[in-house]
């Protein structure tokens, strides 16, 4: 008995080590490249390099890699990672690259699609894979920039787009899903989307049967520093995720994040919060290698504010491990210590839907900007015949039904708020029946914004706004905010009725991000416009995100660089810090409505909370 207990607990302590660092809300993964297999190459050298890696970070599960750039993983590394990681107890999956080379003639090479050598090596790629994991990542570059003389006729008089489209997902069923599936029936072949999205169509990326096409879909959450060459705002690490997951429901299998464009620490915990608030099952790391290195210390002026990555804590728990110089992969580790215990108290998530068809284009990702302002957008791919509220920017008008759709929507009583893109793009094709406004060729300089009715005044803008002049019949419709310039002014929140429903015209200044320089009165009109029905919405300066969920619990998220002061608004009584445990007191004060006069009797809360500089807070609304 002696022995057999000391076996047992033994095996307890093997079970316990292999499993420490799991969460209970979502699995760690990491990427492992195939140069990198190449190089460790035997489950001795594996031991040693997780040896020092489990000391930043403990994984759930790897996606080890067969190919990349021409680079096959060689057999016996691959099983002696396969090995390695299985003897550990973490899951194992497979990852391919489909990427031909880099820098030659463009900075990313695609596989030329209409090659058979090239589909030869595709094909041959993928049954390998297939017949050692049964689930596969595609990284991201499964699509194509080839403009080789082959795709040139292949395409003939067809859009570069729809070539693309048509030949990436005849190439995805009869030379990678289709083969994986015979030599592994139970192989699922997932597709990495990237960041990329309002941009998919063009390179072949078809969301309106891709993610069918394969069994899933995987999203790329690296937003990165948006003063790199995407510009990518940092919304986007939760939006795309939610995107994603409703066009194919319970099949986007995770977020995935690297450290590329990280400028400081901070830049990379957030995007691993924010596709961690989405809600998926899974966040992937990419790649291993990278989480070994040493996180780039830089000034920070915040640093004295207490933000929710502390580096200071962060160092001394790290010392405590035997770690001297803390990696990446300690960053993500402290980062997803924060975040776990507030995944379980949300609910689903819950934004206020903006309706993006299917691969249309127009006010690219201006969602994310949207989302930055403090209104909680969640990208849908179809029209929401129900609700209260739906917003509709430019790519919406690429549906030849969307009046009939916004007829029915208002006539049942919900609320429309529609982007200056959006009417410029339907005023010729029937809008006006709806109202008649013009949005004219003509440009504004304002500095000075006017806010009517309740919280209204006059307010500068931090930096002079260029923005579309919109024209209007006085009385048929009006405005709600108003802006100024040398004694002129025109719409920058517009309202009018339809049957029973309101329309709203939001004007979209030409640079997006110069949404973040309306003064918050005006910020906090445009959201309480676009919320009804909502538990709870945001007053204070931009640059503050909201994730709301199904529960009445919500996240606020700074991205400033200092303290910022918000109020939470709610038809609740009480509000409760998810961290803490605290209830917060308010003030309660009457309901004004966007429009018309306040009912009797109706009151809302007020609760001022301080958020600090690159940092998150989760609450409860009460009853």
């Amino acid at each position: 008995m002696g022995k057999r207990l000391t076996l047992a607990l033994v095996m307890l302590t093997v079970a316990f080590s292999a499993f420490a660092g799991h969460y209970k809300n979502f699995r760690n993964t990491a990427y492992i490249m195939a140069g990198d297999v190449n190089r460790i190459g035997t489950v001795e050298n594996w031991e040693r390099s997780y040896a020092e890696f489990s000391k930043n970070l403990r994984l759930d599960k790897v996606y080890i890699e067969t190919f990349r750039d021409m680079t096959y993983s060689d057999d016996k590394a691959l099983e002696a990672a396969i090995k390695f990681f299985k003897s550990k107890g973490i899951e194992v999956s497979g990852g391919i690259t489909y990427n031909w080379r880099g820098g030659v003639r463009q900075r990313w090479e695609s596989f030329c699609y209409s090659n058979p050598e090239h589909l030869a090596i595709i094909q041959g790629v993928i049954e390998r894979t297939a017949a050692l994991f049964d689930e596969i990542v595609l990284d991201d570059y499964y699509f194509t920039n080839c403009k080789d003389d082959r795709c040139i006729e292949a395409k003939g008089d067809r859009s570069w787009g729809e070539f693309r489209s048509d030949r990436l997902d005849e190439v995805a069923r009869d030379y990678i899903v289709g083969p994986a599936h015979r030599v592994n029936p139970r192989c699922k072949v997932i597709v990495k989307y990237p960041n990329w999205y309002d941009h998919f169509y063009g390179l072949g990326f078809d969301l309106a049967r891709g993610p069918w096409t394969f069994d899933g879909v995987y999203t790329g959450t690296e937003t990165r520093d948006h003063t790199s060459e995407q510009h990518l705002q940092a919304y986007e690490s939760f939006g795309i995720m939610r995107y994603f997951e409703n066009i194919r429901p319970q099949h986007n299998f995770g977020g995935w994040v690297d450290t590329g464009g990280a400028s400081y620490p901070d830049l990379f915990a957030e995007q691993l919060w924010l596709t961690l608030l989405s809600k998926g099952p899974e966040i992937t790391l990419f790649n291993y290698s990278g989480m070994t290195r040493p996180f780039r210390s830089v000034e920070r002026s915040w640093a004295g504010d207490n933000p929710t990555l502390n580096l200071d804590d962060l160092r001394a728990e790290s010392a405590k491990r035997g770690v001297n110089e803390p990696t990446w992969g300690r960053v993500a580790q402290y980062a997803y210590d924060k975040i776990d215990p507030i995944l379980g108290k949300l609910g689903n998530p819950k934004g206020i839907p903006a309706y993006k068809p299917y691969n249309a284009e127009g006010e690219e990702f201006l969602h994310n900007y949207l989302g930055m302002a403090g209104i909680p957008v969640e990208i849908v791919p179809e029209f929401p015949r129900e609700g209260k509220a739906v917003i509709l920017t430019e790519a919406a008008a690429a549906d030849k039904d969307i009046l009939v759709k916004m007829k029915d929507f208002l006539r049942k009583g919900g609320d429309i708020v529609v982007t200056s893109g959006f009417y410029k793009a339907m005023q010729d094709k029937g809008i006006k029946g709806i109202f008649e406004m013009v949005v004219t060729d003509r440009k504004a300089d304002i500095e000075t914004v006017v806010v009517q009715g309740f919280g209204g005044g006059r307010f500068k803008t931090d930096v002079p706004v260029k923005i579309p002049v919109l024209t209007y019949f006085t009385n048929d419709s009006w405005e709600l905010i108003t802006t100024l310039d040398y004694g002129n002014g025109w719409p920058l929140l517009h309202h009018s009725v339809y049957s029973e429903g309101n329309v709203y015209v939001l004007t979209i200044p030409d640079n997006y991000s110069h949404l973040y320089a309306y003064p918050a009165a005006a910020l906090n009109l445009i959201r309480k416009t676009a919320s009804p029905g909502m538990d709870v919405y945001l007053e204070g300066p931009s640059q503050v995100a909201l994730f709301t969920y199904d529960n009445g619990t919500f996240v606020a998220h700074s991205f400033r660089d200092e303290p910022v002061e918000v109020s939470f608004v709610f038809r609740g009584k009480t509000l409760t810090d998810l961290d803490s445990g605290k209830r917060l007191d308010g003030m309660v004060r009457p309901v004004v409505p966007v429009n018309g006069h306040p009912r009797s009797g109706a009151q809302e809360t007020v609760v001022k909370v301080t958020v600090p500089p690159h940092s998150f807070r989760a609450f409860q609304v009460g009853k």
